[in-house]
Parts: structure tokens; sequence; C-alpha cells
């Protein structure tokens, strides 16, 4: 936006036109749009690409989750959890795919941890790097979690020599906690991490920014598998 009027008035019909209730929701498959993104549910012709972004250590070795190498069985797999993991409440996992014809372009997703707690976890493709895409889908995905979730507070955590991966959290409002290590299956151990949070209340305030969803997240497929 070209200036902090026009910002406040997509702010204001931002809020109109999102509930901004507290209460939980079932977590539904939506499609969330951005300025540059589209957030959707992960299908299974999403496999071979993600695997060609995920097969890269320098994507792999900042994750706790990623196994390297990465193959298309293992992208399938992921994918077919998500379906069951979302319908249990207890993670929901977006693909994030770019508007300009670029495509697939890595993932974005909420680990509910606790009642009206969530975990933010994101990762791009080497080639989307530096464009500002994770903070938009970041923010995307936290706007969601906060506006239809019911969350009270967002956490999130990045290896202690992951700078990018700080400030996109920095620039999402979440602020350091403290440092320690944390359990990284794929990397096989625990890894020295920086924590950090966000509130509700601080959430509501840092809404100052540009609001990153475009309109109302509108219902999406269900996952079909084995269709």
């Amino acid at each position: 936006m070209s200036s902090s009027a026009e910002s406040s008035s997509l702010e204001n019909s931002l809020s109109r036109l999102l509930p901004t209730g507290h209460e939980a929701a079932r977590l539904s498959a939506v499609e969330i749009e951005t300025a540059r993104l589209i957030l959707r549910p992960l299908q299974p012709g999403d496999a071979a690409i993600m695997a060609r972004l995920a097969n890269d250590m320098a994507v792999a070795t900042m994750t706790a989750r990623l196994p390297y190498p990465y193959r298309d069985t293992d992208a399938a797999a992921f994918i077919a959890r998500q379906e069951a993991q979302r319908l249990a409440s207890k993670e929901l996992v977006f693909a994030i795919e770019r508007k300009d014809g670029e495509g697939f372009a890595g993932c974005v997703g909420l680990v509910l941890a606790a009642r009206n707690q969530a975990e933010i976890g994101y990762w791009l493709g080497q080639r989307h790097w530096g464009l500002g895409l994770a903070t938009e889908a970041a923010r995307a995905a936290i706007d969601h979690g906060f506006l239809h979730l019911g969350l009270e507070l967002l956490t999130g955590e990045c290896r202690v020599i992951n700078e990018a991966s700080r400030h996109v959290l920095e620039k999402c409002g979440l602020h350091y906690i403290n440092s320690g290590l944390s359990p990284a299956p794929a990397r096989g151990g625990a890894l020295p991490v920086d924590r950090f949070e966000l509130s509700r209340r601080h959430w509501e305030s840092f809404k100052a920014w540009q609001p990153a969803i475009l309109r109302k997240p509108k219902k999406a497929p269900e996952l079909m598998l084995g269709a």
C-alpha cells in the first residue's frame, strides 16, 4: 500500500471480513490468498516438486523434520498423513504456491501443541529464498491461527545458526524467549535453538502490518487419498 491511510482502510476491511472470536475451531481445509501467494492444502500431485525442493542439504539442515536425502516417497508419505493430522486437530499444513506462475515453493504449518496454543514451522525451496515469501506465508498462517483457530499463544523456534529464519519470526512479531536444545529427529538428535513466542495481545498490537490475507479463506477440497 502506498500510504498509512490506505493500510488502515485495508486493515479495517479485513477486521470486518474475518471473525475475531476466541473459540477454537475445527481445523478446516481452507485456501488463503495473500498478495503473492496461495496457501492451500497439500495434494498428492505436489509430491514430486516437494521432493525436488526439499532434497537439498541447505534446506533440510535447518529443519528438525525434513530427512536428507528427501525422496518422492518421503513427500508422498508426509502428504498422506496430513489429512489425518488435520482431522485430529493436531496440525494444519499448507502448500505455499506462488501466484506468478512459479508454482509450489514450500510449506508452512501450525502444530497444535496445547489448547489454544500452536507452533509455526515453514520451509522454502532454495530458489525461492530472498524474496520475503517466507514472511508473507508465515504472517498469513499466523493471522489464520489467531482469527479462526482461537489461538492465545503462538511459538516458533529456529536453529541458532539460522539468521534468515530468526528474521522471519521477528518480522512476524514474535519475540525472543530463550535458547536451549530441541529434538530434531531428522538430524539424529537435539540441536541448539532460539525460541520465540507471540501472544494474542501482542499479535493484536502488531497488526499495524499490512494484512497478509487478502480475503476470507475459502473452503478447499478435501484430500482424496487413493482416488
